[in-house]
């Protein structure tokens, strides 16, 4: 090194150290609320992320409000609201795994109709509180960020946020339309997309101008607090449907006395009705038969190797009878057969079709009992059932039940209904069904009854059902043919 360089060197001044990158107290806030608006928003109908992804985003939405509910008015509003939110999304989670979600729908039995098709009424309501509650959380954002823009002196830059406030507003006409398809939803996506995108640079431009944020005193750090919110639905969505996914049975069962020697008994046997069916049945329910003068058996006999895991087998008796009010009716019996290996299931179900007509038979509600032996007694439980329309307006009846836990052999299932032709002088045919429904896994969510799943018609891979269609005949005595179809 020369005497120059040497000189240059010496008088050379260290160059100052890297400077750090200026706070951005806004950029954890403003992202926890645009991610959360985001999974709130946008759900993936598989693995759960319709469950999981907006528990997250009404969890980050709460979390990037917190720190900004001192600031002024308007994100304490914003705050309030995502509270309220949060807690009635919290409550829903809870309670669609749980019964108690079926009970609220029943006392207001009515449902809603979309373009899409009906949607129970209760599910509406709650729907609809739940987005009117976001919508007023992000117009409490909108006006909390203008507030912050004035206090600096600038005019204020929430565009997207006030186009969010419109967007969220919208969905609520756009759901109870019923609103689907991409050519309709893909545009509305897009601008969304957008407003989020915009409200997400908000918080860099408040950075810029250097306004001083203070978050507001939290006593949960936001890991503790985001873990609270995500943990007690999912747990909910994984214990409590195995807390519910069997039915109670009736426990004051009565001792069931079949048998006995009434003289129609032999009657129904030279009818042909089959002697092991009829020797189950008590004298109560024989006597439904009297004045029987015909007798169609329908799918007798089967094996149980015929039908998928928890099918019962089945068999259906259709018996005409003299009545003195009507000139003759029919009475229908369905025996339905469960083996040994089914007992403690989780759910079954049973929907009775009984005029697909629907306008050239009156038709009564089925009644029916469950039949087991527990420590070689034989017992008994009602099946019942109730009318539930799909729609159609078709006399259609459910009954949900689970087969007791204690069962030591076959149980069996007896269900009665009866037919009345509307023109007695004409002689009629119609078709009627039974489909049965059997739920295989102990887990499902929402908590759901098959008769749900019957009158939707919607099997997952949980259930397995069959369906039995049969031709029924209303003929007065001496035109009911047994043979003729």
């Amino acid at each position: 090194m020369d005497e120059f360089d040497r000189l240059l060197y010496q008088s050379s001044v260290p160059a100052p150290p890297d400077l750090p990158e200026p706070p951005k107290p806004w950029k954890r806030s403003m992202g926890f609320i645009c991610w959360g608006l985001a999974f709130i928003s946008i759900t993936l109908n598989f693995l759960s992320l319709d469950l999981i992804l907006p528990a997250v985003g009404t969890a980050l939405l709460w979390l990037g409000l917190r720190p900004l509910r001192q600031e002024n008015g308007g994100f304490r509003f914003a705050y309030l609201c995502a509270t309220a939110y949060a807690l009635l999304h919290m409550t829903t989670i809870v309670l669609l795994a749980t019964p108690l979600d079926q009970f609220l729908t029943s006392l207001r039995n009515a449902d809603w109709h979309t373009t899409s098709g009906s949607v129970s009424l209760h599910l509406v309501l709650r729907a609809c509180l739940l987005q009117f509650l976001l919508t007023l959380a992000v117009g409490g954002l909108w006006q909390g960020l203008k507030g912050v823009f004035v206090r600096v002196g600038q005019s204020p830059r929430t565009a997207a946020a006030g186009g969010l406030v419109v967007f969220e507003a919208l969905l609520l006409p756009m759901a109870l339309i019923g609103l689907e398809g991409w050519l309709l939803v893909g545009p509305v996506l897009l601008v969304w997309l957008l407003l989020i995108f915009n409200l997400r640079t908000i918080s860099a431009s408040l950075d810029e101008v250097g306004y001083a944020l203070s978050p507001a005193p939290v006593r949960l750090s936001a890991g503790p607090a985001f873990g609270l919110w995500l943990g007690v639905p999912l747990l909910a969505i994984l214990l409590l449907p195995l807390l519910f996914s069997r039915l109670p049975v009736n426990s004051q069962t009565e001792v069931r006395v079949p048998g006995g020697d009434l003289p129609l008994r032999e009657e129904l046997l030279e009818l042909g009705f089959p002697e092991d069916i009829l020797s189950r049945l008590t004298d109560d329910e024989v006597s439904r038969f009297d004045g029987a003068y015909g007798l169609t058996v329908k799918g007798y006999p089967l094996s149980s190797g015929d039908f998928p895991d928890g099918i019962p087998g089945t068999v259906v008796l259709e018996v005409p009878v003299q009545d003195a009010r009507y000139g003759f009716h029919v009475v229908y019996l369905a025996c339905l057969f469960w083996e040994a290996e089914e007992a403690g299931g989780y759910m079954e179900g049973i929907k009775i079709t009984s005029d697909h007509h629907g306008v050239t038979v009156r038709t009564t509600c089925p009644q029916g009992t469950l039949n087991w032996t527990d420590g070689g007694v034989l017992h008994t439980a009602p099946i019942r059932f109730r009318f539930r329309s799909d729609g159609s307006w078709l006399p259609s009846y459910f009954a949900d039940f689970s087969l007791p836990k204690t069962a030591g052999g076959r149980m069996e299932g007896y269900v009665f209904w009866e037919a009345m032709p509307t023109f007695p002088e004409l002689q009629i045919l119609f078709n009627y069904s039974l489909t049965a429904a059997h739920r295989l896994s102990p887990w499902q969510y929402p908590y759901t009854l098959p008769s749900d799943v019957l009158l939707a018609n919607r099997f997952g891979p949980e259930w397995r059902s069959r369906c039995w269609i049969y031709t029924g005949q209303l003929a007065p005595e001496g035109e009911y043919d047994s043979a003729g179809y």
